[in-house]
């Protein structure tokens, strides 16, 4: 009981920390021109939204020995004002201990250029390919994404306890302890994630565990990482395996890879991942390609292009394919202008036994921080 009082009263002194603030925000708002689709029911419509309307501020204290950090995003893509903060404590160089999230984007996450990073800042908006597509999921409804095989950071929200262990430069231990879930305390340390993390010279390895979340028949994962830069090109290679349920059904096993090669002239970005062994005795393919043409005077053109296949044992195969060129003006990770063409056909037939009808839309977005 004592040790618990003690681990209490640290948690309680990380999470009090005061510190002078350098404040940030973000506002990013996106208007779609017209949009409609080829069903039977097609209406040419309007809309718009506000994407982000963020503001977020961090800092540290004591030589960076304790920090903190807050994001206030007032328009969410949950619908609902979202609050986020963390508070954290670095008594020996070797070892860190943080106490919330930076609001879900996952401190321990290895997906390199195979989810968020694929499109960057235009994601955030309506003009590059959005829902599930932005964070590497599927547009075409088949129930894969690019997470089978890439671990995001943690799960919604990433709310925990995180222990940063750097025994050398080279090695880093990650442990996520889910506090903020409640529950019985066996069942929060089964949700553990534990991560242990090779930094080299031609790249980062890393090795994740994944608890039982405890919903449904989720059970553990484990994922295997490697990242690593050569030059113009950089590669993400991932693998993902869910141990089989409690009703006995066999968990797909997800294989990923992601290449970005960059000139000043030139980009490329390709994503693919692949679900094998399913319940459902079915192959799963999603590919994405983008590539990039700087135009001078911070003009650059993208043409995003994906194809999702749904091969189910004994059955035809479902197609599903969108097309999303876009321009952007202004800065790579600063403020920009875009606008776009989105197509989307997502394959297959709905309830009626009627092809799925193809979406259009053409959206402008402005993205502005400070």
């Amino acid at each position: 009981m004592k040790k618990l009082i003690v681990l209490s009263v640290v948690f309680a002194l990380v999470a009090s920390v005061a510190f002078a603030v350098d404040l940030g925000g973000t506002s990013i708002n996106t208007v779609n021109l017209v949009k409609s689709n080829t069903g039977d029911d097609a209406k040419v419509e309007s809309s718009a939204s506000w994407d982000r309307i963020r503001i977020d501020g961090g800092g540290d204290v004591a030589d960076g020995v304790f920090g903190g950090y807050f994001r206030l995003d007032g328009a969410h893509w949950s619908g609902n004002p979202v609050f986020s903060a963390n508070a954290w404590w670095k008594p020996i160089d070797q070892l860190k201990i943080l106490v919330g999230s930076n609001g879900g984007d996952g401190f321990i996450g290895k997906e390199g250029n195979s989810g968020w990073m694929f499109y960057q800042t235009p994601c955030d908006t309506g003009v590059s390919m959005g829902g599930d597509n932005v964070w590497g999921g599927s547009l075409y409804g088949f129930g894969i994404n690019t997470r089978s095989a890439f671990f995001e950071g943690g799960g919604d929200g990433n709310d925990a306890v995180y222990l940063f262990i750097t025994p050398i430069d080279m090695i880093g231990v990650n442990i996520l302890l889910p506090f903020f879930s409640g529950g019985e305390t066996g069942d929060v340390f089964k949700k553990t994630v534990a991560q242990l993390e090779l930094k080299l010279d031609f790249g980062n390895i890393a090795l994740t565990y994944v608890g039982d979340e405890g919903k449904g028949n989720n059970q553990p994962q484990v994922f295997a990482y490697y990242g690593g830069s050569f030059g113009d090109l950089a590669i993400d290679f991932g693998l993902g395996y869910k141990f089989a349920a409690e009703n006995g059904d066999a968990n797909p096993i997800g294989v990923g890879l992601a290449l970005k090669y960059a000139t000043d002239a030139f980009g490329l970005k390709f994503r693919v991942v692949a679900n094998l062994a399913g319940a459902d005795k079915s192959t799963k393919i999603l590919a994405d390609i983008l590539p990039y043409f700087p135009l001078g005077n911070n003009l650059t053109a993208f043409v995003s292009v994906g194809l999702g296949l749904n091969l189910p044992d004994g059955s035809d195969a479902v197609v599903g394919w969108h097309l999303n060129p876009y321009l952007q003006i202004g800065e790579e990770w600063g403020a920009k202008f875009l606008v776009g063409i989105k197509v989307l056909s997502p394959g297959g037939k709905d309830a009626g036994g009627k092809d799925k009808p193809i979406s259009w839309s053409i959206p402008i977005a402005l993205s502005v921080g400070f």
